[in-house]
């Protein structure tokens, strides 16, 4: 039932409407939870173990390049539970993990008769099995949690982590820094995630609309013809594109962002190609017709009025800088961390209340599942002390085949192209929906 995110609750539920027997009383199913948590930590460990190694192989140093993130039980900052992970560069593996748990039901149920001599002894006694592992606010574990796993690196797993993608969305990169963890000679450098760097774009482009007034042609910078959400999304891929497609030369990758920006800003009167990619397979159309020598019946299309493009110099202007576009040479993503957080809340649903116990079982076949495909599902069941069938054996080898030519399959470009087209047109009918009927929901507004 763990291995599909249910519990005792759920397992009683099933053998009832299937005419089963009842499942094991819930202090036996906690015994065999107990159980389990140690199996698939020690199955666990030893692939990550294996992971760093592979990841030193690669990379022929033990100073390594991870990407880091944390996830959440809970949204909104509130949660009581958390996971922090670190995944290699080159192997694309887990290496190492901390689960965070700001509660224990047992410190919580005893708090009452805190002070009393039984107090004292529950104390002594539940210090090795408390579950609480800290003490801050939930927006805080990803950097204690992250700290946490850079200074253990060495001991546990014999690498230095160096650089660092990280997504700039709380203040980990700084709190890892200030805790020198590998001492005052060897420092962390900091690698943006391209997607976190792309989103900024999307995010600073909307405030503005949300924000400016009227423009020096007398109109607001939102409207048809304008700055419109859709326009939004096409400039925010356009410049994700420009980092992605210039990894290896800053200067390209600066000179490809500004194209972005005066290839909107053209128009028939005045066409400002000169920093698009020129010949015959450039992405710019206007390049395109310069080859075919039939530039002179070219029209623009997608154009921004001039007060527009004015008013969204500035965040072109921020988003360019060289020291932000160092930091994002090489295209290195958070997507793999995206991936296993994924599979952690899919292990352990987000609609269910669960403590960290529950939690850490998930984490941990999530890794095994993450770097060892669903094969290593049975090195826990091995490790619980059951004998694995044929039938089970069939099913991983089945699940892994077809995970990866679906993998393989959304990979291609080509697919990848139809599904943002997909995406766009669907954007685009949900606003023209909205602007025919109007606003139809809105908290409080009825």
């Amino acid at each position: 039932m763990r291995t599909i995110g249910q519990g005792h609750g759920a397992m009683t539920t099933f053998c009832g409407v299937m005419d089963f027997p009842p499942p094991v009383a819930e202090k036996s199913y906690n015994n065999i939870i107990n159980k389990l948590l140690l199996c698939s930590k020690e199955v666990a460990e030893a692939s990550m173990q294996s992971a760093a190694l592979e990841e030193v192989t690669l990379t022929n140093s033990s100073d390594i390049i991870i990407s880091g993130d944390g996830t959440w039980k809970t949204r909104g900052y509130s949660s009581r539970v958390g996971v922090c992970a670190v995944i290699g560069d080159k192997t694309g593996k887990c290496i190492d993990a901390e689960v965070m748990s700001s509660f224990c039901k047992g410190c919580d149920s005893w708090k009452r008769r805190k002070g009393s001599p039984a107090y004292k002894m529950w104390k002594i006694l539940h210090v090795k099995e408390c579950l609480k592992n800290h003490n801050g606010s939930a927006g805080m574990m990803e950097t204690v949690g992250m700290v946490r796993i850079f200074q253990r690196s060495l001991s546990h797993r014999s690498v230095r982590y160096t650089s660092y993608i990280g997504d700039g969305d709380s203040k980990t990169f700084s709190s890892i820094t200030a805790s020198n963890p590998y001492g005052e000679d060897i420092t962390v450098s900091k690698i943006e995630c391209v997607g976190h760097v792309q989103k900024r774009m999307g995010t600073r482009l909307r405030k503005l609309k949300q924000m400016s007034s009227k423009l020096s042609d007398g109109k607001s910078i939102g409207g048809k013809g304008r700055l419109t959400d859709r326009m939004i999304d096409l400039i925010t891929t356009y410049y994700g594109n420009a980092l992605r497609q210039n990894k290896t030369c800053l200067s390209d990758m600066r000179k490809s962002v500004w194209a972005v920006y005066f290839h909107i800003r053209s128009s028939d009167e005045e066409p400002l190609h000169s920093f698009c990619p020129v010949g015959p397979n450039s992405w710019c159309k206007y390049q395109n017709q310069v080859v075919e020598g039939s530039v002179e019946t070219f029209r623009h299309s997608n154009k921004l009025p001039v007060a527009v493009m004015d008013a969204i110099k500035p965040v072109f202007n921020d988003l360019s800088q060289p020291k932000l576009l160092q930091k994002c040479l090489g295209g290195k993503t958070q997507n793999n961390n995206e991936s296993i957080n994924s599979l952690i809340w899919k292990l352990c649903p987000k609609t269910l209340g669960c403590g960290r116990k529950i939690v850490d079982i998930s984490t941990n076949e999530a890794i095994v599942i993450f770097n060892d495909g669903n094969q290593g599902r049975l090195k826990i069941i091995q490790s619980f002390g059951l004998t694995v069938g044929q039938f089970a054996h069939k099913f991983v080898t089945l699940v892994d085949i077809k995970r990866i030519q679906t993998a393989e399959v959304h990979f291609n470009l080509r697919t990848k192209e139809v599904r943002q087209a997909k995406r766009m047109q669907f954007k685009t009918t949900c606003k023209k929906l909205t602007e025919k009927e109007g606003s139809s929901y809105a908290c409080g507004e009825f």
